[in-house]
């Protein structure tokens, strides 16, 4: 069976305004949600953390690396069920890297 395209996955979930996400599990800094498209079931990751770099204090030390929660969450509450259109940002950005599998 042939995989939908970004623009189908779009116009899908335009469509199907009530369209819920289900919470799968937590692994990794990463929330893995799950929607039913026409095609099949697409899992996906949302990147609750960042990691940053700070500037050494002294000469000849290494930069440091800082991990801190991720500005891109915003306040969008995460629950076990949520309208998929509120997470078309993340839909997105899984299509685009390739973390939006179907299983």
């Amino acid at each position: 069976m042939k995989t939908m395209e970004k623009n189908e996955i779009k116009k899908y979930l335009y469509k199907k305004k009530e369209l819920m996400a289900i919470f799968n599990y937590y692994l990794s800094g990463d929330l893995y949600y799950s929607i039913q498209l026409e095609d099949g079931v697409y899992r996906f990751p949302i990147s609750t953390i960042e990691t940053d770099y700070i500037e050494p204090f002294e000469e000849g030390e290494d930069e440091r690396e800082i991990i801190k929660l991720s500005s891109d969450l915003g306040i969008t509450p995460f629950e076990r069920e949520i309208k998929a259109s509120l997470l078309n940002r993340w839909i997105d950005k899984a299509i685009d890297n390739n973390t939006f599998i179907r299983i």
